[in-house]
């Protein structure tokens, strides 16, 4: 194992977070666990549990939906009457 694996597996985790555009103490407290150990994954010092990538699965889940649901209504407030909302 090369001394650069452990940083390519955190990477994802620190992209996500940024795409998110959370601090770690907000993905900490979304995902149910310490800044300390965010701070550990991105490091590469150790990797999520199943438990944390589920919480972090959830997170995504709950962040679409509110995506969607936000689209959704927007959307129709936003179609003049009669459109079919296609450009």
């Amino acid at each position: 194992m090369s001394s650069a694996e452990p940083r390519d597996k955190a990477f994802p985790i620190a992209a996500l977070r940024r795409r998110l555009n959370m601090t770690q103490e907000e993905f900490a407290h979304a995902i149910g666990v310490t800044v300390s150990t965010v701070n550990r994954w991105e490091n590469g010092h150790i990797t999520p549990s199943r438990l944390a990538r589920r919480a972090m699965e959830n997170l995504l889940n709950q962040l679409a939906a509110e995506s969607r649901q936000e689209l959704e209504s927007n959307g129709r407030d936003n179609i003049p009457e009669g459109s079919n909302g296609a450009s």
